[in-house]
């Protein structure tokens, strides 16, 4: 959504909506989203922009009434004020709107964190987000144009040739291009002609199209013919749609992945518990052989053991009189000592007994999370995930999944949630030992490079693959701020499985070795 030539013509589209316009108000209606309400001759409207890493977008909308009432308000400076020009800066995703009496609205529509800043006289007096840390700086700079080179070395992944010689070509796209055009298998320079000529098509040829994965593309059909979702006429009705899809698509796969993970894991639990439980009935056995050893003891309770070895050779009666080796206490008499297999043989009655009232328990229990599991398979809505917990928010918590483990009260590190997933944040050497230890080998671990810190791990509640990137960049910049890196302005972060750490045998509280690793680039921040 937030591609340098999707943004090219999104600022055209701008000019023609919005000069001219009044500036009203802005307010934040959710977290990370921005809302002006301008208006012209009578007629209003709102310019919409997503603060979201994974979701950095500005567009045009139709004019909707503020739900609430009491409204945080920004950038009060504006109002009344119109919009002069709109302009794109020329090598980069900065989008500034021009005010009267020499104000800027500057959109940094790219990055790990996207913000809006207003701007008067070069200098930044107020901003969407974190305004204690731009107010009063300079505003942040397009970067400068590169040239692409002259000639490539052979042996570069296609990639990288189509970004070394256009740095601003879509990412997303880069795939599909490389298998339809069969790039692998051609030369550095043929990937450069295609690269320019594809280049070419999104300035002066586009068509604003959504592909069948959700994702924007401006290379017209006849040039990269993937299947399409939806065509648009224009490039702020494209945005508008992936923007409200993808939204509404993130919303609700954060609240799924707030019950559903949970659920799975009692699932495994009770099903572990159940096969252990279907083994109780081989207590029976043991509480008849106890019973018979109580008996034959007694039969000969007028004897003394004849020595202290712990064992006693007596008939076996239940055996074809057979002699059979007993364990007794030699400091207890024989009558004391079939007593106490008497109480053995109760006990082992007794929790067969119990294990029996917990295995219907838990068969019950498996029945109930299965049916729950399975009710969540046709939640296609936010409202539908709603209404369903509501539905199912009692029996829920009767099963433990709502409730709070006894570890979270406990554990020697912290733990919050980011975007619906749970994560561990170690709090000292011996805290990021425990939280290591204690992690599965499916989650994802994070470390600051190269500097002490906080271990950090992304609960994966045993599934195989990462989460999604804006759960891992957010991760990540928290591990950053939690390291000796907190003042850098970009830090590198390991993230790798928990598979791939071990802890070498000796060493001092903290110490890890990673056997595989990635390297994050974020600016630290602390959520």
């Amino acid at each position: 959504m937030n591609n340098f030539y999707a943004l090219i013509y999104l600022t055209r589209e701008l000019k023609n909506r919005c000069i001219g316009t009044e500036f009203h108000f802005s307010t934040s209606p959710h977290k990370n989203v921005w809302e002006s309400y301008i208006g012209r001759n009578g007629s209003m409207s709102r310019l919409i922009f997503s603060s979201n890493p994974n979701e950095a977008v500005l567009f045009s909308d139709q004019y909707r009434p503020v739900k609430r009432s009491n409204i945080t308000k920004f950038f009060n400076e504006l109002t009344g004020k119109k919009i002069i020009t709109i302009n794109l800066a020329e090598n980069d995703r900065y989008i500034t709107l021009e005010y009267d009496d020499r104000f800027e609205l500057l959109f940094q529509v790219f990055g790990n964190k996207p913000n809006i800043f207003l701007i008067r006289d070069d200098k930044i007096i107020g901003s969407f987000k974190s305004p204690e840390e731009h107010i009063g700086k300079t505003p942040p700079k397009p970067r400068p144009a590169s040239s692409p080179p002259a000639e490539f070395k052979e042996g570069l992944s296609p990639k990288k040739v189509i970004t070394k010689t256009n740095p601003k070509f879509p990412r997303h796209l880069i795939p599909a291009v490389t298998e339809q055009y069969n790039l692998d298998q051609k030369s550095s320079d043929e990937v450069r002609e295609i690269t320019l000529m594809l280049t070419e098509a999104m300035l002066n040829e586009a068509e604003f199209r959504v592909l069948k994965n959700g994702n924007l593309c401006l290379i017209p059909q006849h040039l990269l013919p993937v299947e399409n979702l939806k065509t648009f006429d224009d490039i702020n009705a494209a945005i508008r749609y992936v923007y409200y899809e993808t939204s509404r698509e993130r919303r609700l796969s954060a609240r799924i992945q707030s019950v559903k993970p949970r659920i799975e894991t009692a699932i495994r639990k009770t099903e572990s518990a159940i096969s252990q439980l279907e083994k109780a009935d081989k207590g029976l056995e043991r509480s008849e052989t106890y019973e018979q050893f109580g008996h034959i003891l007694m039969a000969h309770a007028h004897q003394k053991p004849e020595d202290h070895s712990g064992t006693i050779t007596l008939t076996d009666f239940y055996n074809d009189n057979k002699p059979v080796d007993i364990p007794i206490k030699p400091n207890k008499t024989i009558a004391e000592n079939a007593q106490i297999y008497y109480e053995k043989s109760n006990k082992a009655i007794r929790n067969v007994e119990e294990s029996r009232r917990r295995l219907t328990e838990n068969k019950q229990k498996f029945k109930q999370l299965k049916k729950l599991k399975n009710s969540m398979n046709s939640i296609e809505k936010v409202y539908e995930f709603d209404e369903w917990f509501k539905t199912h928010e009692n029996e829920l918590d009767e099963l433990g999944i709502l409730s709070k483990s006894k570890q979270g009260d406990t554990a020697p590190y912290r733990k919050l949630k980011i975007d619906g997933f749970e994560v561990w944040l170690g709090k000292n050497a011996r805290s990021n030992d425990h939280l290591t230890t204690d992690a599965h080998k499916e989650d994802v671990w994070m470390h600051a490079r190269g500097v002490s810190g906080s271990h950090l791990v992304i609960r994966m509640n045993n599934h195989k693959e990462m989460p999604p990137k804006p759960v891992l960049l957010k991760a990540a910049a928290l591990a950053a701020w939690n390291s000796k890196a907190r003042g850098a302005g970009l830090a590198p972060v390991i993230v790798t499985k928990r598979k791939y750490v071990t802890k070498p045998k000796g060493a001092p509280a903290g110490t890890v070795r990673v056997q595989r690793e990635d390297v994050e680039m974020v600016k630290p921040q602390k959520f």
